[in-house]
């Protein structure tokens, strides 16, 4: 009777794999909210109040981006070699700080600084790459899943684009990046002690297989035969130099820089076109949450079809959608483009995100995950520097964001195209096996 209760308890066991996408998911809030959000969301509250021109503040955004680009491969070396964790308390920490040094700002240079780097030092250190770093190795066959769930995170923080826009309304954007510094620390600390670098000095492996699984093991599992056999196959792994040979690294950091021009653009200068259309500030974020929200069975449905189909193809439908709903945004204008867009556009663009790590964990393997990763930065760096400084350049020559929304949908047919052409690496192990019939030494 003891042994009975003893394999009920065993059974409904929470995988500690699941409590890290909890972290991850509390982590990709935050960087909703805040950063990938709620920059948008500051953006003309800032400008307003200095006068700046839109390409002088779109300028920081870019700047930045070059130094994440820098550092991420150096980050991923760090996040690899001594765990998520110690990097996400950095991380948290700076990041925290620099939002609260950010509510002093009085001039162009000050903000410069600041944003440059302390904030985008603290993102860079471990508020994006490392949690995701630490879902990739702990899971395996539910590894789109996973991910697909932490990144709901972000659509979380795009539900509190509106809170945030009456936030800044109400107590200005100085006291609104206070309290965004405070929130950073407040969640972030303990979410990071929850982190765990890989399973298997705990006893697991990825999804919560036992290395070697009894029949009790295997039945309180509750996989299924195939995907037993599936998980305790023996995994890919590229070292960083094997990964950079291969033409699926560079066709996916394409891929990657594309979306990111179209995804990050979209997220910051939505809410200044939708203002420059007649909306209020308040309207506009509440179009940037309907976004939020309406994406979020996106990353979680797409991410599920990306563990039982090629990921590949779940991308490149994503990128049909959301090429169509960027289209028909620009084209048609008013209410009926913003229902196009919210509709095709929101949960095509939710599904990508946590496509991209799981692919990559699956062609390259999880030894080198965040360095290959961090590899792919730089790469992507020249699309993320110019991008805010090319759709502000069009907005003050041409006075509007309308030709900087028809660029993007240019840019997601690239990125459809790049994915298409991408194919799973040939396995390094396989290099040093002889063909039958052919002595080792020969």
């Amino acid at each position: 009777m003891a042994l009975l209760q003893i394999e009920r308890i065993r059974k409904v066991k929470i995988f500690y794999g699941w409590w890290i996408v909890l972290a991850g998911t509390a982590m990709f809030t935050l960087l909703g909210a805040i950063s990938y959000y709620g920059t948008g969301v500051f953006f003309e509250s800032i400008r307003s109040e200095f006068g700046w021109k839109a390409a002088a503040l779109g300028g920081a955004l870019s700047v930045a981006r070059v130094e994440g680009g820098v550092l991420a491969p150096l980050m991923g070396y760090l996040i690899d070699h001594y765990g998520p964790r110690k990097l996400m308390l950095v991380g948290v920490l700076v990041g925290g700080a620099g939002y609260m040094l950010l509510s002093r700002t009085q001039n162009l240079i000050y903000f410069y600084i600041v944003f440059i780097l302390v904030v985008q030092g603290g993102l860079s250190a471990g508020m994006g790459n490392a949690p995701s770093t630490a879902i990739a190795n702990w899971f395996r066959r539910k590894r789109s899943l996973a991910m697909g769930i932490s990144n709901l995170g972000v659509s979380f923080g795009g539900l509190l684009a509106r809170p945030l826009a009456s936030v800044i309304l109400q107590y200005g954007w100085r006291r609104a990046f206070l309290v965004a510094g405070g929130a950073i620390w407040v969640v972030g600390f303990p979410m990071a002690f929850i982190v765990r670098h890989k399973p298997e000095p705990y006893g697991y492996l990825p999804d919560g297989d036992s290395p070697d699984p009894t029949p009790s093991a295997k039945e309180a599992s509750g996989a299924a035969p195939e995907e037993k056999r599936a998980s305790l196959e023996p995994e890919t792994e590229f070292s960083p130099r094997q990964a950079l040979r291969t033409m699926a690294f560079w066709t996916l950091a394409l891929m990657f820089s594309s979306r990111q021009l179209v995804t990050g653009s979209v997220a910051l200068f939505l809410v200044p076109l939708l203002q420059e259309r007649g909306m209020s500030l308040l309207d506009a974020a509440g179009v940037l949450s309907l976004m939020a929200l309406i994406g979020m069975p996106g990353r979680v449905g797409f991410a599920w079809l990306g563990d039982k189909m090629d990921k590949r193809w779940v991308i490149a439908f994503c990128f049909v959608f959301q090429a169509v709903g960027l289209i028909l945004f620009t084209a048609l204008g008013g209410t009926i483009g913003i229902v196009f867009f919210l509709t095709l556009y929101s949960p095509a663009y939710s599904g990508v995100l946590p496509l991209i790590p799981a692919i990559q964990a699956d062609y390259f393997g999880r030894k080198w995950f965040a360095t290959i990763r961090g590899m792919m930065s730089p790469i992507t760096t020249v699309v993320a520097v110019a991008s805010p400084l090319v759709m502000t350049s069009i907005k003050d020559i041409t006075g509007s964001y309308e030709g900087a929304f028809a660029v993007m949908g240019v840019a997601n047919v690239l990125a459809l195209v790049f994915i298409l052409i991408t194919r799973r690496p040939k396995d390094p192990t396989l290099a040093n096996v002889p063909a039958k019939g052919t002595a080792a030494g020969e």
